[in-house]
């Protein structure tokens, strides 16, 4: 299923780099376009797990989804006395038939021709924006799940999607998956809430739909399922950094472990999925003869922008549970997605000896010195975000949208270096001549810009720096 799990994931999304995590991360031969296009792609995302079903012996099997209104095709609404000026739909269709026992595994050939249907789920939805701008939204989206119940066994699924008036669906490659008892699995699975439910709802978490993509520098909730766990037995939670360069996990250093208590454990309840105020909910009902799981507040606001891997442990030192998540800059700036290029751009604040130095190296070795500059200038050194680094990149991100022309990109243009330097002017002014050039006077606290249009398309040079 871990396999399986991974696909799905992927399935109508190219997932791009995370610091210090995905193979672009530390490619050499890309630039700061390349990574700014490949931010431009939709960021949808699909992931699966399974639950209790309602008979004995079945199991729910639950793709959950996460589609930001920026994957969506919108069009305008034609109803003028709405508020909402654009509208978009949406629609999945998840299909899972029984496979032939004594069928061959051939990864990506697999065929539904002739199988009995095992089960078949449909989910539709229409949303709607007030304006253009939120339209393509990434922080607005449609989330929710779908769902057949299936008895233990060996299937073959197929998802559809359709956006908008599409009139064909999308359809994923045939997947083959292994449905195992739930009170027979050996390993259990591990859901996030990004979340922290009051005390009177101890019991209801709010779904992550992003799969097990966390945010960066937040704390979180892990809900861990404990297939035969024992009362009185010693239960140990460990999470460890992994690489994931090249698809190779290889775990690189425990950052946190902690013995579980009491506190932790509910027994003797069951898991169940709502979708209420536009959210899915996993609830845990308390059910005689139910099921335990464990539920670990995790401190991921201590932890680097990586890849991990939770795991649970018993006295014996067996897994009971385990799962990998990510913690994820949602709003990373563009030149942090690859080490190569966020050290070329230390240029505007530091010599090139320095960057020589960070520069040299194996990739862990560069990413270590790069890692350090910025720590030794970080203004909340207890916390793993550094605003400062945050600042300066964004900057250069702000240059690149703003000061960019058919000549020259934004952070190399003289108005881009001025606000990589000095942030944000406190005004702008900007003079017509009768005669001459257009000229932009930028006024900070302590200095003062002026810059002349060269051209007429954008491009201004610095002609005159001088203090207050």
């Amino acid at each position: 299923m871990k396999n399986f799990k991974k696909y799905l994931v992927t399935l109508f999304v190219i997932v791009f780099s995370i610091i210090s995590v995905t193979e672009l991360y530390g490619q050499r031969n890309i630039s700061y376009q390349d990574l700014a296009m490949n931010q431009q792609q939709q960021r949808a995302s699909f992931d699966y797990l399974t639950l209790p079903g309602d008979d004995n012996g079945a199991v729910q099997f639950v793709v959950i989804f996460h589609v930001p209104y920026s994957s969506l095709p919108f069009k305008k609404n034609r109803d003028r006395s709405s508020a909402n000026k654009y509208f978009s739909s949406m629609n999945l269709m998840l299909e899972v038939f029984k496979a032939e026992s004594n069928a061959e595994k051939r990864e990506g050939n697999i065929s539904i021709e002739g199988l009995e249907p095992a089960g078949r789920a449909f989910w539709e939805d229409t949303v709607y924006a007030k304006d253009y701008e939120s339209s393509q939204s990434d922080d607005q989206f449609l989330n929710g799940y779908i769902k057949v119940s299936l008895e233990p066994g060996t299937y073959n699924y197929v998802l559809q999607m359709k956006r908008g008036d599409q009139t064909e669906s999308r359809i994923s490659r045939t997947q083959k998956i292994n449905i195992t008892s739930y009170g027979e699995q050996k390993t259990g699975d591990v859901f996030v809430s990004p979340t922290f439910p009051d005390k009177s709802e101890s019991s209801r978490f709010i779904l992550n739909t992003t799969g097990n993509t966390v945010d960066y520098a937040k704390d979180f909730q892990a809900i861990a399922y404990l297939p035969k766990y024992k009362s009185g037995e010693s239960y140990t939670i460990d999470i460890v950094k992994l690489s994931a360069l090249r698809e190779d996990t290889t775990k690189q250093n425990k950052v946190f472990s902690k013995k579980l208590t009491e506190e932790n454990i509910k027994t003797d309840v069951r898991p169940q999925l709502i979708h209420t105020e536009r959210k899915p909910y996993l609830n845990l009902n308390a059910s005689d003869g139910g099921y335990t799981y464990a539920i670990i507040d995790v401190p991921n606001s201590e932890f680097e922008n990586s890849l991990y891997q939770l795991s649970i442990k018993n006295s014996a030192g067996d897994i009971v549970a385990q799962d990998t998540f990510r913690s994820q800059w949602n709003d990373m700036p563009t030149s942090l997605l690859n080490l190569n290029v966020a050290i070329e751009m230390l240029r505007f604040i530091t010599n090139k000896e320095t960057i020589k130095k960070i520069d040299n190296g194996t990739a862990l070795e560069r990413e270590k010195k790069f890692r350090s500059f910025w720590k030794e200038k970080d203004p909340t050194p207890d916390t793993e975000f550094n605003e400062l680094m945050a600042e300066y990149y964004q900057r250069i991100d702000y240059t690149y949208k703003n000061f960019t022309t058919e000549n020259t990109i934004g952070f190399n243009s003289d108005r881009g270096e001025v606000y990589i330097k000095y942030g944000p002017p406190k005004d702008i002014n900007r003079k017509f001549p009768k005669e001459g050039a257009t000229t932009e006077i930028w006024t900070y606290p302590n200095r003062q810009f002026i810059f002349k249009a060269t051209t007429g398309f954008g491009d201004f040079d610095l002609v005159s720096s001088q203090s207050r």
